[in-house]
Order: C-alpha cells, then sequence, then structure tokens
C-alpha cells in the first residue's frame, strides 16, 4: 500500500454474496458488538458485504476532525486511537479494538466529525456509507435505537463526568480533595478514561504540592520559633553589638542561629547549616540547637561540649544528616574568642584595622560520625573587631545569569561597608550584605535560606 493510503475494494451493491468468505467472517467477528445482537448473521453478513473492504496500515488516518459524516466503519481487526488538537498538544482521548464501530453517530446524522481516528495497528475495517446505514436502520429499527440508545449514555455520561469533575475541582480549591472521588465514576466512556488518569495525575500533583506547601510552612514555624528573641540592651551593657536575621527561601532549608548568655561575661554564638530541607531538616536543626544549649550550660570545655553534641545526634540521626556549625564563646570582658568549627567555613573576623581573617576549620561537621573530636581554638578580640558569620545561601546566590553571588563579592561588600562606616552596627551591616546579595539575585529564585549574625566587640 503506496504511502499509507486506503486500500478499498468495491463491493457490489445491487446483490452483494452473503456467503463470501470475508463477508461472512467479519460478521462472525461483528456479530460481538451490542449493535447487531440482534441480527441474523446472514443479514450482518449482507450489509457488510455492501461496504467497502479496507486493509489499512498503522498510522494511517480514517477519520478527520471537521469532515462531515457521510460514512462509518466496522472494525472487525486491529485497534484504532482517537485524538484530537489542542493549542498546547496532541492527546489521545481513547483507543478503539476489534469490533468497533466509528463514526456512526455522526453518519446517521451528517454532522461533522469531533475528533480525528489513525490506525493504531494494522486495521482491516468495512466502509458503510451513510445510506446504507439509513437503510439497514429503516429494516432493523433496533439498530437505530442502539445506536441512539448509545448517543443518549453518551451525553449522560458526559454530563455526569462534567458535572463530576466540576465538583471535583471545587474540591481541590478547597484542599479537600479526596483521590477516592474517582473511584465513584463508574464505567466511564472510552473517550473518557484517559481524561480520568490525566485528571487523576493532575489531582495527585496538586494535593503534592499542597502537602508540600505545608510540609515547608511546618518546617518554617519550626525554624522561626527556634531563633532567639533580641537580647535586651543590659544584657551585653554596651559590650558587644550582636545582630542576626534569616531570609527563607522557596524550599525552606535547615539554618539556624543562636546566641544566649551562659553568665554575666560569656556570650554564646552559633550558626549551622543541616545538610536537607524541609520538616526533616528544621527538626534536626531544632536538635541541635537545643542540644547545643543544655550542654553548654553544663560543659565548661568547648571542645568537650561539641563533642557530647555530636554523640547525641549521632544517637538520634534516623535520617542520616548532619550539620557544619560556627560555636564560639566571647568573653565579653577580656575579648577572648574561643571557638569550634565544625566544617563550617562560611565565617570571617573583620578588624577594626581593616584586615579580614578567615577562622580555620577545627573538626568535621557533626552526626557524621560517632567518636568525632573537633579542637577549640582561642583568638583574641580589640574593641571594634567584629565575628561574621553566615550560610551558603549568601554566597550561593545566583542571579538570572546564572553567576554566584560568591566569597569574593560578600568579602568585598563587607570589607566595603566597614571602610565606610567603621562603626556600623550589626544590624545595618547584616541588613546592609542581606540587600546586596538580593539585588545580585534580582528575579532568580533561591533556593537556599540566606542567614548572616555578626557581632562585634564594644569599644570601652
Amino acid at each position: 500500500m503506496a504511502s499509507g493510503a486506503l486500500q478499498q475494494t468495491a463491493a457490489d451493491p445491487g446483490a452483494p454474496d452473503v456467503s463470501s468468505q470475508p463477508a461472512f467472517a467479519a460478521a462472525q467477528v461483528m456479530a460481538r458488538h451490542p449493535y447487531f445482537a440482534a441480527f441474523p448473521l446472514e443479514e450482518l453478513a449482507a450489509l457488510i458485504a455492501r461496504g467497502e473492504r479496507m486493509d489499512v496500515a498503522a498510522g494511517t488516518r480514517l477519520l478527520c476532525r471537521g469532515d462531515v459524516g457521510t460514512f462509518a466503519l466496522l472494525v472487525f481487526e486491529g485497534t484504532a486511537v482517537v485524538t484530537i488538537d489542542t493549542p498546547y498538544e496532541h492527546v489521545q482521548l481513547a483507543q478503539l479494538q476489534a469490533p468497533a464501530v466509528i463514526g456512526e453517530i455522526a453518519a446517521f446524522t451528517g454532522v461533522a466529525r469531533t475528533a480525528h481516528v489513525d490506525a493504531l495497528t494494522t486495521i482491516r475495517a468495512v466502509r458503510i456509507s451513510a445510506e446504507v446505514l439509513e437503510a439497514a436502520g429503516r429494516v432493523r429499527p433496533d439498530l437505530l435505537s442502539a445506536v441512539m440508545r448509545q448517543f443518549g449514555r453518551r451525553f449522560e455520561t458526559f454530563n455526569q463526568v462534567f458535572g463530576f469533575y466540576a465538583n471535583a475541582l471545587n474540591a481541590l480549591e478547597r484542599r479537600e480533595f479526596d483521590l477516592a472521588l474517582l473511584d465513584d465514576l463508574r464505567n466511564p466512556l472510552p473517550e473518557m478514561v484517559d481524561f480520568s488518569h490525566s485528571f487523576r495525575r493532575l489531582a495527585e500533583a496538586i494535593m503534592s504540592r499542597a502537602a508540600e506547601r505545608r510540609e515547608m510552612a511546618n518546617a518554617a514555624a519550626i525554624q522561626r520559633a527556634m531563633l532567639p528573641p533580641p537580647l535586651p540592651p543590659e544584657a551585653l551593657a554596651k559590650r558587644a553589638d550582636i545582630f542576626a536575621a534569616m531570609r527563607p527561601a522557596k524550599d525552606v532549608g535547615g539554618d539556624f542561629y543562636d546566641y544566649f548568655l551562659i553568665d554575666d561575661r560569656r556570650l554564646v554564638v552559633t550558626l549551622g547549616d543541616v545538610a536537607g530541607k524541609g520538616t526533616p531538616a528544621a527538626l534536626f536543626m531544632s536538635a541541635t540547637q537545643t542540644a547545643l544549649r543544655m550542654v553548654l550550660r553544663s560543659e565548661p570545655d568547648l571542645a568537650v561540649a561539641v563533642a557530647r553534641v555530636n554523640e547525641l545526634l549521632c544517637a538520634t540521626n534516623g535520617e542520616d544528616m548532619f550539620v557544619t556549625l560556627f560555636c564560639g564563646v566571647l568573653d565579653l570582658d577580656t575579648g577572648a574568642l574561643t571557638y569550634c568549627n565544625c566544617g563550617h567555613t562560611d565565617c570571617m573576623i573583620l578588624r577594626a584595622d581593616g584586615r579580614l581573617e578567615r577562622p580555620v576549620a577545627t573538626g568535621p561537621a557533626l552526626a557524621m560520625m560517632e567518636g568525632a573530636r573537633t579542637r577549640a581554638e582561642t583568638v583574641a578580640f580589640a574593641p571594634g573587631d567584629r565575628l561574621f558569620l553566615f550560610s551558603d545561601g549568601l554566597t550561593d546566590a545566583f542571579n538570572p545569569a546564572e553567576e554566584a553571588f560568591g566569597e569574593a563579592r560578600l568579602e568585598a561588600a563587607a570589607l566595603a561597608a566597614l571602610a565606610a562606616a567603621p562603626d556600623l552596627p550589626a544590624a545595618a551591616f547584616i541588613s546592609g550584605l542581606l540587600d546586596t546579595a538580593t539585588r545580585w539575585a534580582d528575579t532568580a529564585p533561591q533556593f537556599d535560606d540566606m542567614t548572616a549574625l555578626a557581632v562585634t566587640l564594644g569599644r570601652r
């Protein structure tokens, strides 16, 4: 068959040979179709013999949407697919397997076809003209009645379907949708089966996104609840200036910061980043922060305290998570900063004379290994020296050109801010750097929190 064209064998319209083997074999197959339940086999074979035999290859278009229906197809071998074109894509509505009658309603009514029908496999069929169908309907009114019943059932089903999906869409909008609702739709038309599957996938995606939004909202609530309130001015008595802030991203992560006084002279500052997103990361962050507060209040040796926190986290780490952490204790009277840097390289010391130092790592991230140890380092702070802690959400802020803000730009922005105003308050310093990173990102979506903390030793 050249170019997939229909190969047709014209039948004798006058006196068909009802005993011909092809017509009788096709009639035996088509007799299983509900339309022909009341037809004697010989009469059905005679109807088929008045048509045109078609042997078509897969991919051949059998019916074209928009064409006026002047014939129907009796498919006795193979599978056809019903499709429509939309402004967005080519949509498959249904598959029709032999025995199938295609295009009969349009043929009886003379209206335009509502969909394309293509051969999915090699197809053998008989093309019956509208005139032959009408004549058969006059002789066999039950054929016409069966077609009209099918037509009525189709409208009834469409009404049921559209009413059902209208209610389902309303339920989706109210976030009250239950996927079991789709089971209430019994025996849909073949044309609606794929639509039902598509709607189920859409509903599952919507409900999944709603669940993700709820999870992110829960994670954000946990994260906000664990952030410390500002220290009252009398607690520091101008011995230090401290400020921290967090700008959450689209996907809530495990960033956290904390500060509190162990006694009237020792100020604890911590900033960490849990590997992960959502509620698990937020809960692990909460456990880390709680363990730190508990242990640091009872253990004066910072390295021992951090090791103990590591053991606590390892014992309860069912999600195989870990956290990078900078934890420092600043003596407000002497200016000595003792710190443990557990894999958190996002930190700087900005000296009052304009120098920038990067604290070294003193141990691995927490919760990665039982028995891991970290050492403590001590560095002297002079009045005006500033500790700047941040998360990689700042340096990893990407602009629309997919360029990261980077550490070099952050260092330059921090030094420039202090060069312009050496006594810049911690709140203005942090807010300015967060604004700079946000302006760099512009309209590009950010997927990691921006978290930063600064503490400056007061000038006496």
